[in-house]
């Protein structure tokens, strides 16, 4: 019982005297060699940033890019629609492009269904990616009538793809109301642009 207490104390000042050390080579100062910044107190090794093995994807928020990125990008520059990529857990692509409505109606214009079909017969092709449908709306009307209406165009837009066989599993709608407008609801040019159905998808990391 001695004996592991005079070890015990012999590793006790073992390790002041080595702490005693790393303090003294420091300096007296030791604000000269604290971490300055947020970098520095993230890698306490004194702003040395450990090395990690990671793919380097080439993507602006160093996501992983599966092939299902590759096609669906390679398929909306074939077609000429803007899009952009957004940060997150998740690889994330908004469609620049809104679907637009006349005021209080949730149908589809002619011309917005010919550009769904096509989008529709792609994502049919592509079980690795979801799509979420956002219905929005101007402030003409009661906030209640704006909610469902918000929800109607969504769901019509919903309709559409499913016609060109994408899985209904695959799509999810949300309605916004009139409460996040894109542009001002002070003039009829700013409600056309709120009257609106906004695309993304979500592709599968796999």
């Amino acid at each position: 019982m001695k004996r592991f207490a005079v070890v015990m104390i012999l590793l006790s000042v073992s390790g002041c005297a080595n702490m005693a050390g790393k303090i003294a080579t420091l300096g007296e100062d030791m604000l000269d060699t604290a971490p300055q910044t947020d970098f520095e107190v993230r890698y306490p090794e004194w702003g040395v940033v450990p090395e990690t093995r990671r793919l380097d994807t080439g993507s602006r928020f160093s996501q992983q890019r599966p092939q299902s990125y590759s096609d669906l990008q390679s398929f909306l520059r074939k077609n000429g629609i803007d899009y952009e990529l957004l940060p997150g857990d998740h690889m994330m692509v908004k469609l620049k492009d809104t679907i637009k409505f006349h005021t209080g109606s949730a149908s589809v214009s002619s011309n917005s269904r010919y550009w769904l079909d096509i989008m529709g017969s792609y994502l049919a092709t592509q079980p690795g990616i979801d799509i979420v449908i956002d219905g929005h709306s101007d402030n003409t009307g009661a906030p209640s009538f704006n909610d469902k209406l918000s929800i109607q165009r969504a769901s019509e837009v919903k309709k559409q793809l499913v016609r060109n066989q994408v899985s209904m599993g695959s799509i999810y709608t949300r309605g916004y109301g009139e409460y996040v407008p894109a542009c001002s609801n002070k003039t009829s040019v700013g409600k056309a642009c709120n009257r609106r159905v906004e695309v993304r998808f979500i592709v599968s990391n796999n």
